[in-house]
Order: structure tokens, then sequence, then C-alpha cells
């Protein structure tokens, strides 16, 4: 390879990078890594996720700083974000910053939006008192059942002091007595996320609603999984759409 054709490679390399790190993972793309079983078996350790930002509106880099003196973009208390092109939807899978450290980045399936009731009882999810479809295909563990698949949030008391992040007061709070059982009413500008590995999952049980403008986007595609602690690629995990 002569010095002119490795030039224009390396110059394509570098333009690629500048298109990726510059607009497409601030705005409309990033990657991501699956750190622990939460969603299982949906999705398992060591699997790397493409992640869709754009549609739910992702949140301006450097606004934690500084922000402009005049804006007209959405968001406050979790910064500023581009307009969404879409609203998150019940059953999508997203990665989003957790509400109690949002340093860190989680990722867990969507079950219910504002208004929705939510209970768990004997395993089973229930969103305005009817099952949902989104849980009869999560996994449950029968050796290791946890409290909160049992009867959430019946289970609160016996949890207070006990799990850590538990947002005890504020779940509460948002608790009503239905003709069904105690339930959660998921308040406005907020969702409701679990994990498929539903008893070994901290999620909405736990922390409580998660902010619609702490949602980073939608986990598409596994381009890349590897065993943890062997480094070798599991290539029947690479390429799938995650549902």
């Amino acid at each position: 390879m002569n010095k002119a054709k490795i030039k224009d490679w390396v110059l394509q390399l570098a333009l690629a990078l500048i298109i990726f790190f510059g607009f497409l993972r601030p705005y409309v793309i990033e990657a991501f890594r699956i750190p622990t079983p939460s969603m299982e078996k949906t999705m398992l350790v060591g699997d790397h996720l493409l992640v869709l930002k754009v549609e739910e509106g992702q949140q301006i880099p450097w606004t934690d700083h500084m922000r402009p003196l005049v804006y007209a973009f959405r968001g406050d208390e979790y910064n500023l974000h581009m307009p969404a092109t879409g609203d998150p939807a019940v059953g999508e899978i997203l990665v989003f910053r957790y509400p109690v450290g949002p340093g860190k980045d989680f990722v867990k399936r969507l079950v219910a939006v504002a208004g929705d009731t939510v209970r768990v009882e004997g395993g089973i999810l229930y969103i305005n008192g009817a099952p949902s479809e989104n849980w009869s295909s999560c996994y449950q563990d029968a050796f290791e059942p946890s409290p909160l698949d049992e009867a959430w949030p019946d289970c609160l008391d016996q949890l207070y002091g006990r799990v850590a992040d538990l947002a005890y007061w504020e779940i509460r709070q948002g608790c009503v007595n239905t003709e069904y059982g105690l339930a959660y009413i998921v308040p406005e500008d907020h969702v409701f996320m679990m994990g498929d590995n539903r008893d070994h999952s901290s999620d909405s049980r736990v922390w409580g609603p998660l902010h619609e403008d702490l949602i980073k986007g939608e986990a598409l595609v596994t381009y890349w999984s590897w065993v943890p602690g062997h480094g070798l690629p599991k290539f029947d995990r690479i390429a799938r759409l995650i549902r």
C-alpha cells in the first residue's frame, strides 16, 4: 500500500470517528455493556448493545455544567434534552441513568406509564388490574424467590431498612387501595421499569418510578457478546435484535 492510499485510509477512519463520537454517539446511537444478570434471559452478562438515543430525546452534552441564557429545550432537574421523536412505550427495553446515582447506567424493561396502577402478586405482574403481557416470558427463579415478586407493594414493610436504595416513603405515598388489593400509581412524567430476571433485579419496585428525562434510549441489537471471565465470543448472540 503506497503513502497516498494510507493517507486516504487514515482520513476516512478519522472522519468516521469524528462523525460517531461528535454526532452519532452523543445524539443518535451509543454502545453499552450488560454488567449484571438482572435482564436474563433476554440479555446476558457480557452482551454489548447498540442503543437508539434520538427517539427519547437525548440529553444535550455539557448542559449539566453550563446552560445557554436563552433556550427552548425541555429539562430542568436532569439537564436539557433534545426534542424526542417518540414516547416511551410499554414493552421497550431502555437504558437510563440510575435515579439514585445518575453516574450509573441501568437497563430494564418499561412495564407501565404515567397513570397506570402496578401490583405484583404470586409471581404475576398486574397493570391496571390485568396480568401484563410483558411478564409471561420473563425469567422467574423457583429456587431463590424474592419478596418483590411475591407481593408488591405489600412487601414494602418487611423490606424497610433491609434493602439498599429502597424509596419506601416515595412508593408508599403513591399506593392506593383498589378492588384487587394495594397497588402503586405511576406519577406524571414517570415510567415504571422492571428487570426480566424478576427475582434478581433492583428496579422501580425498589427505587421508585423513573423520570422520563433520565432515559437515554432504547436497546436495539446485541452487536457483540463475550463469555465472562474467559474472553470467548458467544457467536449465537451476535447481531440479535432485542425484544
